[in-house]
């Protein structure tokens, strides 16, 4: 097994991304602390001082992705200044966080203790709940009924999701990095109207 080791100070950091790594590659059942503890050169008890045991540790593993894409998503609502892109923008920011962590989506969307509640105003999931939250103003003030606008908020997730899916895999033929907000503009929410 190949040693990844880590910086001096951020060792809960190395952990938890080599964990990530090891599960993707090895399952979660095969996953232990004391495996990935050799991955990043350290000793069996090294990671007891982080997580007290292996539940603790997944757990800690999906908060840490959970909060970078999170941030992520963050970022692109505060730094938008036009309402009008701040949901095509939202999904460039979502699909491309996974492009450039593929190893997260694997991690996080594979997890039984996820659920997306899409018929819900309150949602487990916070990068979901910014998402619906955002598109339920936007939409709302193009005149949307609330129930047309769950319906496309579902239609608009599930393509940045299904992109993002996509971007996670080896050998598809898109350059993300220039194409992504065209297919994305591509279905253009000004032409969304009250069905």
């Amino acid at each position: 097994m190949e040693k990844k080791p880590y910086h001096h100070g951020e060792l809960k950091k190395a952990l938890i991304e080599n964990g990530i790594e090891f599960i993707n590659q090895y399952g979660e059942e095969k996953l232990s602390l004391r495996k990935v503890a050799e991955k990043c050169g350290v000793s069996n008890a090294a990671p007891y001082a982080h997580f007290k045991d292996k539940d603790d540790f997944i757990n800690a593993m999906q908060k840490y992705v959970m909060e970078a894409f999170m941030n992520s998503l963050t970022i692109c609502v505060n730094e938008c200044k036009d309402e009008t892109q701040i949901l095509s923008e939202l999904g460039v920011c979502y699909v491309m966080f996974f492009y450039h962590n593929p190893l997260y989506f694997d991690f996080l969307f594979s997890r039984k203790s996820i659920q997306i509640r899409l018929s819900s105003d309150n949602s487990d999931i916070p990068p979901f709940e910014l998402f619906r939250r955002t598109a339920k103003n936007v939409l709302g003030k193009m005149g949307i009924s609330e129930e047309n606008v769950r319906y496309k908020t579902t239609a608009m997730w599930a393509l940045v999701h299904g992109l993002a899916a996509l971007s996670a895999m080896p050998n598809i033929d898109i350059v993300w990095e220039s194409e992504v907000r065209a297919i994305i503009n591509s279905v253009d929410i000004s032409d969304i109207k009250e069905s």
